[in-house]
């Protein structure tokens, strides 16, 4: 069914907390240029932790611009400016040790902004694949659309319960409930979903991988590194400060798959993203909302996918999708 000429095409989003608002601007850009829901042009879509909301709102055709609009406008509800001062840091990394720093009760009414709280897997429009953490049974999951006539479970899943289940970070968020089981965010082993994505089309479709065609959308991903200033005897709280241990995931992660889906596809990869200079990197963050963060993220996303919107994103623009979704 899926050529050369007729490509398999998949679209995945990267996890990164706010940073997530660059990729919700980089999919608006397309929505402008092209005038239609982006979801229309891909066969499936994949998403993790933000990446996840955003796709489920991708695959509901929930315009680009909305989500934009919602994550400028609710952000620093859900991340609320953190107090300054040594002793004031010191009093909130120690009542993290008892709770998640922030509530999931309004990250939820921010996600039903975008998605009808009632509206389940079942309801989507377009193919979609969302990885979380089944931390009650103990192993990794995603959550998926019928677009599989053999798959029966995840359809009736409530759409925010499954976006709250793949943003659960751990100190962040707690655990979300689906089906009876506690998860976690899927960014623990998919941050990047490039390659489960990947892994469906072959291994699922039988689509030759000489037929798939990829577009990775990144947070402002770049490379992160420790100063030997630092020192090395790390323990919780250095770990933990400025969020280094997440950063150190989320960016060893998506240079790692990067790597592996260029050597798999190569020039039917394509990988839009835009690391921020020094001086911006201070100002964004995976929990930072600030009017700062918030004008870099939209600046930064704005300018990458204007680039490329011509010769490199055409194709991708122009693709009309084979895959049909499986309705109860």
């Amino acid at each position: 069914m899926w050529t050369v000429d007729q490509p398999f095409q998949a679209l995945a989003l990267t996890g990164g907390g706010y940073r997530g608002l660059f990729t919700a601007r980089a999919l608006q850009e397309m929505e402008d240029h092209i005038g239609e829901p982006i979801g229309r042009h891909f066969d499936l879509t994949y998403g993790t932790s933000i990446g996840g909301i955003i796709a489920l709102a991708v695959a509901f055709e929930v315009p680009m611009s909305k989500v934009v609009q919602t994550f400028v406008d609710y952000g620093e509800a859900i991340f609320p400016p953190k107090p300054k001062g040594k002793i004031a840091a010191l009093v909130s990394y120690t009542k993290q040790f008892k709770a998640p720093q922030y509530r999931a009760e309004m990250l939820r009414e921010v996600i039903t902004k975008l998605i009808d709280k009632d509206a389940t897997l079942n309801d989507v429009a377009h193919a979609v694949g969302i990885p979380a953490v089944n931390v009650t049974e103990g192993h990794p999951q995603v959550f998926k659309s019928r677009h599989k006539k053999e798959w029966t479970r995840d359809w009736k899943f409530k759409a925010v319960d499954v976006a709250l289940a793949t943003s659960a970070a751990p100190t962040f968020f707690e655990l979300a409930e689906v089906g009876g089981c506690l998860y976690a965010d899927g960014g623990l082993f998919a941050n990047a979903p490039d390659l489960l994505a990947l892994h469906e089309a072959e291994y699922f479709f039988g689509v030759n991988s000489e037929a798939i065609r990829m577009l990775s959308i990144g947070t402002t991903t770049k490379s992160y590194s420790v100063a030997f200033s630092a020192g090395r005897q790390f323990g919780l709280y250095e770990w933990m400060r400025d969020v280094r241990l997440f950063n150190v995931t989320i960016s060893s992660q998506q240079q790692f798959v990067e790597q592996l889906m260029l050597h798999k596809l190569g020039s039917r990869y394509l990988r839009l993203d835009h690391p921020p200079s020094s001086e911006q990197t201070a100002d964004l963050g995976l929990d930072v909302a600030t009017e700062a963060a918030r004008k870099t993220l939209l600046a930064l996303a704005a300018k990458a996918t204007s680039d490329i919107l011509g010769e490199k994103l055409g194709p991708y623009l122009s693709h009309s999708p084979q895959m049909k979704l499986v309705r109860e």
